[in-house]
């Protein structure tokens, strides 16, 4: 394979990953007008108060933990690619009705957007995988808090500022790819799901239960568990407030100390 093919492939996976994180099955989606979803713009916001926070990178620890979960990651999605495929390889196309159309339609794009979304999610974790092995082997630990801002031009350091900016640029990417990876780890799950529900809800029972019989989730979760619900969801808005209220205090440390 030369350059050019193995270029066209790389552009064109891309184009398809990033296509799929939008659209739904029956393609009637319109592109984000500034390229990126909501959920990545969020990990590009996530990535720049990482790179705000943590100073010094990651530490070796992290790397090793890091490295293993998506060695792991990555051989587990080539494993469900190849059974997709043959999944792909069952659906029958001849139906009647335009339901059942509409039905196998949205069953071979859901097919589509998990390869799509697996094989891209696959792309990027070899990213992280390099990037990680390249601070490993290449690089080390850059603490950028003793970095300051120079006053005038004759202060600029070149060497310096070009490194400190290929560090930034680095773990920037580094943890975006890393949050863009679970994102579509998530879009693939859930397409995966919506293929295997439509084809579960196309042969469903004949018969049905009467509601009045059966207690919804909510009403379920109060009756078998009535203070570990409350307990439980108390403690999440907890967390979350806490993690908000935390990070929002470092940030707003950083921004002020990079004013000074």
């Amino acid at each position: 394979m030369n350059t050019s093919n193995l270029l066209f492939y790389i552009l064109n996976l891309i184009s398809e990953g990033q296509k799929w994180q939008y659209q739904n099955a029956t393609c009637t989606n319109t592109k984000p007008k500034l390229y990126f979803t909501t959920l990545q713009w969020i990990a590009i916001l996530l990535a720049s108060i990482f790179v705000l926070t943590n100073h010094s990178g990651l530490s070796t620890d992290i790397i090793d933990f890091l490295l293993s979960s998506l060695s792991i990651m990555t051989g587990l999605f080539l494993a469900l690619i190849v059974i997709v495929y043959d999944k792909f390889k069952e659906l029958d196309f001849n139906v009647e009705t335009d339901e059942d159309k509409i039905n196998k339609l949205k069953s071979w794009n859901y097919l589509r957007q998990f390869n799509a979304l697996t094989s891209y999610s696959i792309f990027i974790a070899l990213i992280v995988i390099s990037i990680l092995i390249g601070s490993l082997l290449y690089g080390y630990q850059i603490n950028i808090s003793s970095i300051h801002l120079a006053k005038s031009f004759n202060e600029i350091d070149g060497c310096l500022t070009i490194k400190i900016a290929i560090v930034v640029i680095v773990r920037f990417c580094m943890t975006y790819f890393l949050l863009d990876f679970f994102i579509l780890t998530i879009y693939a799950i859930s397409s995966l799901f919506q293929f295997i529900n439509i084809e579960m809800l196309s042969k469903k029972p004949p018969y049905k239960l009467n509601k009045e019989m059966v207690l919804s989730d909510a009403k379920t979760l109060k009756k078998k568990y009535p203070t570990l619900s409350i307990v439980a969801k108390v403690i999440i808005w907890l967390i979350v407030i806490g993690i908000i209220i935390y990070e929002f205090e470092r940030v707003r440390l950083v921004i002020q100390e990079l004013i000074q």
